[in-house]
């Protein structure tokens, strides 16, 4: 197969951009192996970044359509760059993803719920626990995806357990602060999800698996969407997989 042009939408915060370009350069790059031996391999990828600030209220405001078409700014400088494939470097920014897949219907997305679903399914699990920005927790645009899938979805039912844990993304994590107290929360919402019955967790946001690790819940399955993600994005460039592979 034929390397692809990669296309990366980031600023959704910047730390998970920084995480998908390092990921997807080193993953490509054992995935090809070596040229001329001088220097690692890597792939053609074209990244734009977005503004997080704005992005961050219209999704604290609840103002689904302003947050898409902000995310969609983005997505048109990549179609127009002339990538052959876009992934979204965050759970929450494919709150946008079906307005991709409208207007852009000749440019594959490889979407993060497809590729999560891809491993929880490899485990042989089907009910799940997902941790996410609210908007991730609350809305369907993941649930709906995985649901297609034949994987069921539970989050917390605790509203302000809800609205604590995206203040920590917001305020803490996507701005690469990662305190032990901060963790203990998270993996306390975790157990709670556990106990519900969920047969294993989504880290659905790329800082929140910066901040837990397996070794964190040992007993109980994680699977790290982004970087799940990432590994995909990676075989994708590499001309390794097709991105049609992923989808229901």
């Amino acid at each position: 197969m034929d390397a692809k042009v990669a296309g990366i939408l980031s600023g959704v915060s910047y730390v998970s951009g920084i995480d998908y370009y390092k990921g997807i350069n080193e993953q490509y790059g054992e995935l090809v192996g070596s040229g001329t031996g001088l220097m690692p391999r890597n792939p053609l990828m074209i990244m734009v970044s977005v503004e997080c600030d704005a992005y961050a209220k219209y999704l604290c405001d609840k103002e689904w359509g302003k947050a898409q078409e902000h995310l969609l700014q983005g997505v048109a400088m990549l179609v127009k760059a002339g990538v052959d494939f876009i992934g979204l470097a965050s759970n929450t920014a494919h709150i946008c993803s079906g307005l991709v897949r409208e207007r852009y219907p000749d440019v594959p997305l490889v979407h993060i719920a497809d590729t999560t679903a891809a491993a929880i399914k490899k485990a042989g699990l089907s009910k799940v626990g997902l941790l996410g920005t609210e908007p991730t927790m609350r809305e369907s645009y993941l649930k709906d995806q995985l649901a297609k899938h034949g994987i069921e979805v539970m989050v917390p039912d605790d509203d302000e357990v809800l609205s604590q844990i995206f203040q920590y993304i917001m305020k803490e994590l996507g701005v690469n602060v990662f305190k032990d107290s901060t963790r203990a929360y998270f993996v306390e919402a975790a157990r709670g999800l556990q106990a519900r019955g969920a047969q294993g967790i989504i880290l659905g946001c790329t800082e929140i698996e910066l901040l837990i690790q397996q070794k964190h819940i040992p007993d109980f399955p994680v699977f790290p969407s982004a970087e799940l993600h990432i590994a995909a994005l990676a075989k994708v460039a590499a001309g390794q997989a097709q991105p049609s592979e992923y989808e229901p």
